[in-house]
């Protein structure tokens, strides 16, 4: 029997590869399903993309805007190219559908899709339509969104509120055991901190947490995701930590076997505001969350304020972030365990976790 195949496109940032990792992963059960998952050839991208058993890994060309003419012609060039590719791409393997998880990379595939004529889905993680997306929510078949429709200013035909795309293994998380303190060579006795700042890491929370190690360590122990940035300095700052502290610290550029086991004992998780708060309220976690305030349309600001208004975090604006303020923070939640428990509650059920398996349903019988 001829497989139906499926193009899915998820590129450059874990926000993006992970989301189409799960559902390439799921998809990947059906033999009839001939399966590509499509990017620009990122670091992350090759890092989960290599792990599909049944799935082919291909790369376009994309460029991502930045100031100054020079920049948008180069990437007005480089999306040129991969128009030209997506296209030859559509016309080689003939998808009968084409998943787009948004942002600039998926432009080219996207309108390659519109001239030959291939329905597109697409799915938004924030609060805001990304630019991208607002875009092809103009003709795409189907909109998928992770917040609930009303929240939108602009939703465009179609849409659906489904919530995030999360792996299977967040639905439902596994309870802690005394295995996944071992991972981490901690003590099951003491309070446990998880800092993130996105699969590049967070520049100013890296430079605060490291500003504080020293008077949070003597009661907690911290997991840190830094991103590669800024590995080499917390490599540098755990080492002066020396003795029992430093045991007490866990840096890692990227954190990834380790997240799970990290998400199911941390009794705090300080993070930007992106996607991955799905994943901390999926793990029924209480989070500070520090939006980017540089995110594209200030999308993290909007998700904060959506969790904010339900009393589902605690949030601190970048501006206003200093050591002080954050081990303020930290030290009032760690000490306070029936507001942690009220926080995680609350953020827990303010979101609907079942985008991953809505969507593959709509996919599955629309190739059927």
């Amino acid at each position: 029997m001829k497989k139906r195949t499926i193009f899915l496109v998820g590129a450059d940032t874990g926000g993006h590869v992970v989301p189409t990792f799960a559902i390439a992963s799921e998809l990947e059960k059906d033999p009839a399903l001939k399966i590509f998952v499509i990017g620009i050839g990122s670091k992350i991208e090759k890092k989960f993309y290599s792990k599909l058993k049944h799935s082919k890994y291909l790369k376009i060309s994309a460029g991502k805007s930045q100031f100054g003419s020079i920049s948008k012609i180069g990437a007005f060039l480089k999306s040129a190219v991969g128009l030209a590719q997506s296209k030859y791409l559509i016309l080689k393997y003939r998808p009968r559908v084409i998943f787009l998880k948004g942002n600039y990379a998926t432009l080219p595939m996207a309108f390659a899709a519109k001239i030959l004529g291939k329905p597109v889905v697409i799915h938004e993680s924030d609060a805001v339509l990304g630019k991208s997306n607002r875009v092809i929510s103009r003709f795409a078949r189907k909109i998928y969104l992770a917040y609930p429709e009303e929240i939108y200013a602009e939703k465009g035909r179609n849409a659906q509120y489904c919530g995030p795309i999360l792996r299977p293994e967040f639905t439902p998380i596994k309870e802690k055991n005394d295995d996944d303190y071992k991972v981490f060579n901690f003590d099951k006795n003491l309070s446990t901190v998880l800092v993130l700042g996105g699969s590049l890491g967070a520049r100013m929370i890296n430079k605060n947490i490291f500003a504080i190690l020293d008077k949070l360590l003597p009661s907690c122990q911290i997991i840190h995701q830094t991103g590669i940035a800024d590995s080499q300095t917390a490599a540098k700052v755990k080492k002066r930590l020396g003795g029992k502290l430093e045991k007490r610290y866990f840096a890692a550029d990227f954190i990834d076997d380790e997240l799970f086991p990290a998400m199911r004992i941390a009794d705090l998780i300080i993070s930007r505001a992106g996607s991955g708060v799905f994943e901390i309220a999926a793990c029924k976690k209480a989070a500070v969350l520090i939006p980017y305030p540089f995110a594209a349309a200030d999308h993290q600001s909007k998700n904060t304020e959506y969790f904010a208004a339900k009393s589902a975090a605690e949030v601190i604006e970048d501006k206003n972030l200093s050591p002080t303020v954050l081990y303020s923070s930290m030290s009032k939640l760690l000490g306070n365990e029936n507001k942690r428990k009220v926080m995680a509650r609350n953020l827990k059920k303010s979101v609907k976790l079942t985008g991953r398996k809505v969507i593959i349903e709509y996919l599955k019988k629309f190739l059927k």
